[in-house]
């Protein structure tokens, strides 16, 4: 959504940054009493909103992808809200066993392990060359491919090919 609005003096940017600020303490205020470790958001966070959480240990991640977040909430058994007056308790995820950051050559990521009964996980795949991790992870997905084959149906043929 979008607004448009014109300010005139001082005062009026005062108000506007005053509501601001108290929105976003109030949906801080709303995660906060949910009580959650991590909050991960397919949108921005802003610096106020980062502050107030950081104060209640909370860690927040932000622009995620639409897809890595539906994994999370799959592995760590929570439910995707799109308001912060909505979340109940019951959306807040309990199975995950641990949380952290790693560092693999330049870059940062978030993992969390130990989950009960994860519905969801990631592979890290790592190579010397563009190609190379391509060829990779070409390799695992026709492995899972006949995983998933014999699985679905357990007959195998030795040496069938």
């Amino acid at each position: 959504s979008q607004t448009n609005m014109e300010i005139t003096d001082e005062q009026d940017w005062s108000q506007l940054l005053k509501l601001e600020e108290e929105y976003v303490a109030n949906m801080c205020a709303e995660i906060i009493a949910a009580k959650p470790d991590i909050v991960i958001t397919e949108k921005g966070v802003s610096d106020l909103a980062q502050h107030y959480l950081a104060k209640a240990n909370i860690t927040a991640f932000r622009r995620l992808r639409k897809t890595d977040n539906n994994r999370i909430a799959r592995a760590v058994g929570a439910t995707i809200v799109s308001r912060t007056d909505e979340i109940l308790e019951s959306d807040i995820g309990l199975h995950c066993g641990l949380f952290e950051m790693r560092k693999l050559s330049n870059d940062w990521f978030c993992y969390l392990t130990d989950c009960k009964d994860p519905k969801a996980c990631t592979i890290v795949l790592r190579g010397g060359s563009k190609d190379v991790l391509m060829e990779i992870e070409r390799n695992l997905q026709d492995a899972m491919q006949v995983v998933r084959n014999v699985v679905n149906s357990p007959k195998l043929v030795p040496g069938g090919g």
